[in-house]
């Protein structure tokens, strides 16, 4: 009996001492590495449309005014209101802000004029006729909020006034670029080319054929600053 129980305790001694051995000398399970995700390539930035002070400083060609003083105001007071009337109305192309900007600067004596001098309904930042104002305004739901009552309460010579206390001057001429009438098909093509603004300005301004070179000249220089 002693014998049995001798040789069970040796049986298991051996057992564990192979169990020790072949645990020490087997080669470790080598757990394979999984690579690093790669940091997602991060999305090129639109370029921005919105013009600077300095772009905009040279595009008036050292004419901006020194002081914001009864119609006119300065570059820099103009700016955000100058940036804000191009984004809301989609100018998106260089040509669509310079021909915006051009106009703009020969019909108000560079942001001398928020009124022409001899007809009072004829205003805003681009001097548009109250005909034009009111095509404006009837596109524009955001502006016809204005006129509690719209459209009886419209008095279309007093529209220039209205858009102008409520600081929306800059917003006409910005509008009729691309969606004046006849003026989104030229408006496309607008760029560099002095002849792409020429027929853009016959047919969306039409400001008389006398004036057609210097509002070109304007917008050649208005096109290079921007």
């Amino acid at each position: 009996m002693l014998q049995i129980s001798l040789s069970w305790r040796i049986i298991a001694f051996f057992a564990i001492c192979i169990a020790f051995i072949s645990t020490a000398y087997t080669a470790p399970v080598s757990t394979p590495k999984s690579k690093p995700t790669p940091a997602p390539t991060p999305k090129p930035k639109a370029p921005s449309t919105a013009l600077t002070l300095a772009q905009l400083q040279k595009a008036m060609d050292g004419k901006c005014p020194k002081a914001t003083v009864g119609d006119a105001i300065t570059c820099k007071d103009a700016l955000p209101y100058i940036n804000a009337a191009m984004k809301k109305y989609k100018l998106k192309t260089k040509g669509q802000r310079a021909a915006y900007l051009a106009n703009m600067f020969f019909e108000g004596g560079y942001l001398q004029f928020n009124h022409n001098l001899v007809v009072s309904a004829q205003g805003t930042r681009s001097i548009m006729p109250a005909m034009s104002l009111r095509i404006f305004v009837d596109a524009n739901l955001s502006v016809q909020k204005l006129w509690p009552g719209f459209p009886a309460s419209v008095v279309n010579d007093k529209i220039v006034d209205v858009l102008i206390k409520n600081k929306l001057d800059f917003e006409p001429g910005a509008w009729w670029v691309l969606s004046g009438p006849s003026c989104a098909e030229t408006a496309a093509k607008l760029s560099g080319s002095q002849a792409s603004f020429t027929a853009w300005e016959t047919a969306c301004i039409n400001g008389g054929t006398e004036t057609v070179a210097a509002r070109a000249a304007i917008y050649k220089t208005v096109y290079a600053a921007i």
